[in-house]
């Protein structure tokens, strides 16, 4: 009818693993989405593993999925540090240590399988979720913005939420509509290049009852410049093969799967005994995926734009070795979720101004945590990639900061929460959006 007042809408850009969360988050709290993936399928064909910490099983739990997360998923209980040879530096259990703070254990998920689990346990996923639909322009309009896409289809919403990654088409075109200067063509820069790869558990020896591998495990290997992780689900081993570039990177590199024995980032790994009777050759020759990428860090100067915003990968991106980044998307997507849901509470159709002001209380709540994370990561991987081998107690006591930040990270204030698990730790106290707000302040820690 001619007149007629839209509804709330948030648009999502980018079905992967944090745009889900904030589908579901979304859902959650009673604010109507669609999200929009340019890709044909969600999850995608191809898909490599990633890391979920207590503070995201948490989130996961808050919205009921807890129980679907444990079907899929394998724990991780004790890490294995070796020199080149196979040699054991250290080994330890800090894993188990966790889910004692904080009543969450750390567990590894393949991203297809996690996927097709967000998408399996949305309401009406088929209402909400287009797929195929690659961005192309945003129209801003009064009261809302227009996304168009590739096919000629669009959405038009209340805010834009870019979740497309690493080279936001999002972030694009807030820094076309944004004053020169304030974003960066290309706001990452890569120190370190990585070779991912994924095979099937070995085999069990002859004369043996189990695999050369243990599950529940992560092995890692250093070397001059390089460091060698694997992870053990159930049925696969997921592995990362860092190296130290010559110089920094700044450049749209997208992941390249043309990947081979040869390539600089594998090839010193080939002979490394990973266990008995099992060197890395074996796995690599087995891999049933594998592919290369720069690994670009950092975090945006501005997440937001008029009624456009950041979140994830799009807005902060951190090394991969201790397994944040998907921790860190999820935890930012609740921060804005909260933001909005407090300010729909009050304000139902939010201008312009008001619509800021909640984006600006995320950003302020979420950069200088992502930035630590990224600081942490980035030290671990230069402490076990140093010339002369790792400084273990130095990178001992960088371990030990992490559970205090776990402890004080965010959950969604609208949703109850009966029976969130603790540990001896507890989680920290955080004062909500709304009370913040009310108060006449930001978000407060």
């Amino acid at each position: 009818m001619a007149g007629t007042k839209q509804k709330f809408k948030a648009i999502i850009i980018g079905g992967g693993p944090v745009g889900m969360y904030l589908a579901h988050a979304l859902q959650a709290t009673g604010i109507d989405y669609v999200l929009c993936e340019k890709r044909d399928a969600i999850p995608p064909a191809t898909a490599f593993g990633l890391f979920l910490w207590p503070h995201g099983l948490r989130l996961l739990h808050q919205v009921g999925l807890i129980d679907r997360t444990e079907a899929i998923s394998s724990l991780l209980t004790k890490i294995t540090h070796a020199g080149p040879a196979g040699d054991v530096v250290r080994e330890y259990s800090d894993f188990k240590f966790l889910q004692l703070a904080h009543g969450y254990p750390v567990r590894m998920f393949d991203r297809g399988s996690l996927g097709q689990m967000l998408y399996d346990t949305l309401r009406q996923p088929e209402a909400h979720i287009r797929t195929g639909k690659q961005l192309v322009d945003i129209e801003r309009r009064a009261g809302g913005g227009t996304a168009h896409f590739a096919d000629g289809t669009r959405e038009e919403g209340s805010i834009i939420i870019g979740a497309d990654g690493v080279w936001s088409t999002v972030r694009d075109l807030m820094r076309r509509d944004a004053p020169e200067g304030l974003f960066d063509a290309i706001p990452y820069a890569a120190d370190y290049g990585a070779v991912f790869g994924r095979s099937p558990l070995p085999p069990r020896q002859p004369g043996s009852s189990s695999s050369p591998l243990e599950s529940k495990q992560q092995f890692e290997f250093h070397r001059n410049g390089a460091l060698l992780q694997l992870f053990t689900s159930k049925t696969e081993v997921h592995y990362i093969s860092y190296l130290k570039l010559d110089q920094p990177r700044r450049e749209r590199k997208g992941f390249d799967e043309t990947i081979d024995a040869s390539d600089a980032a594998v090839a010193p790994w080939l002979d490394t005994r990973i266990a008995a009777g099992l060197m890395f050759r074996d796995l690599w020759q087995t891999r049933s995926a594998a592919g290369s990428a720069n690994l670009d860090e950092g975090s945006v100067r501005m997440w937001h734009w008029g009624r456009m915003v950041l979140v994830g990968d799009a807005a902060h991106k951190v090394l991969p070795n201790q397994g944040m980044g998907a921790n860190g998307g999820f935890e930012s997507a609740a921060s804005l979720v909260n933001q909005l849901s407090a300010l729909l509470r009050h304000e139902p159709e939010p201008n312009t101004t008001e619509l800021r002001q909640a984006f600006t209380a995320c950003q302020a709540e979420r950069q200088g945590v992502m930035g630590a994370y990224q600081r942490m990561a980035r030290d671990g991987l230069d402490g076990w990639t140093r010339q002369g081998g790792p400084p273990l107690d130095a990178l001992r006591a960088s371990d030990v900061l992490v559970s205090p930040m776990v402890a004080r990270s965010v959950k969604l204030d609208a949703v109850p929460f009966p029976d969130e698990r603790a540990g001896f730790s507890g989680w920290g106290y955080k004062v909500p959006a709304e009370a913040a707000r009310a108060a006449g302040g930001g978000p407060k820690l």
